[in-house]
């Protein structure tokens, strides 16, 4: 949807929007091959084989990733795989946020998925297996349901983010399916130990980025899926492939692409929240 905004004609009204606000949806094809040449590690298919258990963990709804619009193609190759439908769950990495609703899941998901494969909300509270301690302290423990499956993929997004530089990639184990202990030291203790390296856009020497990342590995996160997005929240760039190989050339696009002019000395401006709040 669209709210048109009207000015008085004497105003000096500048628009500036992200430098990638016009690029195009990707297609079926573009979606396709992202999966086609994963970065840093073989085909989804070809990780499959022999795996008996799957999940994929998405993102949860303030985020902005259509799920269900990039789910068909993980499916499909797990079906490749021989990977049936009953070995097969998704879970939502909420983090500290709260339960998603059947409308919830249904936004993210489609009402297809909804149907075919268990759901899950992840709760920080119980249920999670302890995995030790990162090497900056984190005592690490992750959703048992995650942990209990021996092919763990997932899907989220790339936005600036204030305290990790950019979201996705192993954020999705830590914090979004880790143990309330987890998320605490994270965001507290990790980001005391060097606050000068963390906060919006800050990626290369991000602590908390590092121990998001430690943490997925030691979990086995093996593949993330990472959606940038046009001014119309419509996917205009995929990557797929090894949790730290695709996260970081995404950021490489995403830091031209989100990339916004700035202005000074305007008496107002006008602002909202897309993407992140929907």
């Amino acid at each position: 949807n669209e709210l048109e905004l009207e000015f008085p004609d004497s105003w000096d009204v500048h628009f500036l929007p992200p430098k990638g606000h016009d690029r195009p949806k990707l297609s079926p094809q573009e979606m396709q091959r992202a999966f086609d040449n994963p970065l840093g590690t073989q085909r989804i298919r070809e990780l499959a084989r022999g795996k008996s258990e799957a999940v994929i963990i998405f993102d949860d709804i303030t985020r902005p990733t259509p799920v269900g619009e990039i789910a068909p193609f993980i499916l499909e190759e797990l079906k490749e795989a021989g990977i049936s439908d009953d070995h097969v769950r998704f879970v939502v990495a909420l983090g500290t946020h709260g339960a998603h609703d059947n409308h919830a899941l249904r936004k993210k998901l489609g009402q297809e998925i909804l149907e075919r494969y268990p759901v899950y909300n992840h709760n920080p509270y119980e249920n999670c297996t302890p995995l030790g301690k990162t090497s900056r302290g984190t005592p690490l423990a992750v959703n048992r349901e995650v942990m209990n499956c021996d092919l763990k993929i997932g899907i989220g997004c790339i936005l600036p983010h204030p305290q990790v530089g950019f979201g996705g990639g192993s954020k999705l184990i830590l914090p979004g399916v880790a143990h309330i202990d987890s998320i605490d030291h994270f965001h507290r203790e990790v980001m005391a130990s060097a606050p000068e390296t963390t906060g919006m856009g800050n990626y290369d020497e991000n602590v908390m980025r590092f121990d998001a990342e430690e943490a997925a590995k030691t979990a086995g996160l093996d593949v993330a899926v990472d959606a940038l997005f046009n001014l119309r929240g419509e996917i205009s760039a995929l990557f797929v492939g090894e949790p730290v190989s695709e996260h970081q050339e995404a950021v490489k696009l995403a830091k031209e692409v989100y990339a916004t002019d700035g202005i000074s000395g305007a008496d107002i401006a006008v602002t909202n929240a897309f993407l992140k709040s929907n």
